[in-house]
């Protein structure tokens, strides 16, 4: 599995990379392993960025179109401590390591082609470690605000964050720039885009749609797409399979869709490139995260709805929870952040606007994501047994369990549910607790919102 499949992948399942086939790697000797993973982390953690960049140039030349990626790890992060290392495959090492800047766990995964290059550099989340001790509300709040003002002035964070409990907020600020040329700092009301957060906005509207006896859940995609081409797909995989991921679907993102970035976000346009592809496996025998899935759930909502699925979530989703400054694209009267790649040391590089996707990829504020929360959980959107139907942990994917369209999980030791979003200059991530709730979204990569939503949720009292 090469590195966009693993990470993405891994950020998916916060703890467990999908499984496929893998090239088959030379056995590598334990000490050249080492040597490996010393030299590349020294690179990693040296404060020129020139000395990384040199050494992914030298050694690793597949990892090449990922750098700006890795700077931004680098920047975010402040480099790694290592705690620890051991062979997982052949040719391939495994490092534990924390962030310098946050108290964020992750892996470093090494695949290495003999002493004389790396194959792939590759980053994952780690199980969790030791506890973090827990504060009362205001000392919480004042731990996250000091670190996030002292992450904010140093780079490392750049975006708006959250922190809720119902209907009060406890905590609202922004950090960093959200357009570097101009100087515009972001702002509590500055749209980000949200990535696969948008996932819940499709789950939300299919279930609305079972509630009402529109589409069942374990109806096959036949049932709403006839003329699907992929007999596999349309006589075997479920709405619910297409909502727990176990489906087989397979993604959206890769060499296939190269090229084809931005010319329509229509679901309809998507199936045209992608439906005579079989399952990635059998449908219902594991889980994997799939992109196209969603896509697949964005136009059955189309067909039962007979409009477009913009025009499904606004009136079904955004209108009744009062997101007005919600969106699938990135043209609106309010401020919107540019995202971001790179380093700010090495020059950070602006990206081109998202376009939504009913996978996720469109625009909202941390206020309107409030917004959503709040109409969840006062049953404006659901029913509230439909609510705890849908995050019920049905799933399981590594350290992570997945309902229909959620995922849920645990911080510190406290269970969650919610989503994450994470592409190249995006970040982000909302979590409800029982008694709290945060969002983060940031206009750089992952693991930028990760590391404050760790910090914070990690703090607050159960």
């Amino acid at each position: 599995m090469r590195r966009r499949e693993m990470v993405l992948a891994g950020i998916a399942a916060m703890g467990m990379a999908q499984s496929g086939p893998t090239r088959a790697r030379p056995a590598a000797d334990p000490g050249v392993l080492a040597g490996w993973l010393d030299r590349w982390l020294a690179a990693f953690n040296d404060p020129d960025l020139r000395v990384y960049q040199r050494f992914v140039q030298a050694n690793a030349p597949t990892v090449i179109p990922y750098l700006d990626d890795d700077l931004a790890v680098r920047e975010t992060t402040g480099g790694f401590e290592l705690l620890a290392s051991e062979l997982t495959a052949p040719g391939e090492i495994t490092a534990l390591v924390r962030d310098r800047a946050w108290d964020r766990r992750s892996k470093v995964v090494l695949q290495v082609s003999g002493a004389e290059r790396l194959e792939d550099i590759s980053f994952a989340p780690a199980p969790a470690g030791d506890p973090t001790p827990r504060l009362d509300e205001s000392g919480a709040l004042r731990a996250a605000k000091q670190q996030f003002e002292r992450q904010g002035r140093a780079g490392r964070l750049s975006g708006a964050v959250l922190v809720a409990s119902g209907e009060s907020v406890l905590l609202r600020a922004a950090y960093g720039l959200a357009e570097e040329a101009a100087r515009t700092a972001n702002t509590p009301g500055t749209r980000f885009c949200i990535g696969s957060i948008g996932k819940m906005f499709t789950a939300v509207a299919v279930m609305q749609a079972v509630e009402e006896g529109v589409i069942r859940l374990e109806a096959p995609v036949r049932d709403y797409l006839p003329d699907y081409p992929n007999a596999a797909i349309a006589d075997r995989v479920t709405v619910r399979q297409l909502l727990t991921h176990t489906g087989g679907a397979g993604d959206v993102f890769g060499p296939d869709y190269d090229g084809h970035e931005g010319s329509s976000a229509e679901p309809e346009y998507l199936i045209g490139l992608y439906g005579r592809r079989d399952p990635a496996f059998e449908p219902g025998s594991r889980w994997g995260y799939s992109n196209y899935g969603f896509v697949l759930l964005g136009r059955i909502l189309e067909v039962v709805r007979r409009r477009p699925y913009a025009a499904v979530v606004g009136d079904q989703v955004f209108r009744p929870a009062g997101m007005e400054a919600t969106s699938l694209n990135s043209a609106h009267a309010a401020p919107t952040a540019i995202a971001y790649t790179g380093a700010r040391p090495r020059g950070l590089k602006a990206l081109r606007p998202y376009v939504g996707l009913p996978a996720g990829g469109g625009y909202s504020t941390i206020g309107d994501l409030h917004a959503f929360i709040g109409a969840l959980r006062n049953g404006v959107l659901l029913r509230q047994a439909t609510l705890v139907r849908m995050t019920e942990p049905l799933v399981r994917a590594g350290a992570s369990h997945w309902g229909l369209g959620f995922a849920i999980r645990t911080r510190n030791g406290q269970r969650y549910f919610g989503h994450g979003g994470s592409a190249p200059g995006i970040s982000a991530d909302l979590a409800i607790f029982p008694r709290f709730a945060t969002v983060v979204l940031c206009n750089r990569g992952h693991p930028a919102a990760v590391c404050a939503a760790d910090y914070v949720g990690g703090r607050l009292p159960l």
